[in-house]
């Protein structure tokens, strides 16, 4: 997601969508308004030129994980790639 220039917030926000979560769950889990949330979701999309949720899933696998995962990098105890 850095490559994309995405802010803390909109990485964190990004890591929600991943996970599934409705934009209202995103909101009350990160103490933002709904609009709040919604902004930096539209934000996430311009960034990474997605169009919906599914498409920035599938940007961030093909293009964060899959690629990592083909090499090998270790996972951490939580399931995410180790620092590089």
């Amino acid at each position: 997601m850095s490559a994309y220039g995405l802010t803390d917030r909109e990485k964190t926000i990004c890591g929600l969508v991943c996970q599934g979560l409705p934009t209202r769950q995103i909101a009350d889990r990160l103490h933002l308004t709904t609009d709040t949330a919604q902004n930096h979701l539209k934000s996430v999309f311009d960034r990474t030129d997605a169009h919906s949720r599914g498409e920035l899933v599938a940007t961030i696998l093909q293009h964060d994980y899959l690629p990592r995962a083909i090499v090998g990098d270790p996972l951490g105890r939580k399931g995410a790639f180790a620092a590089s």
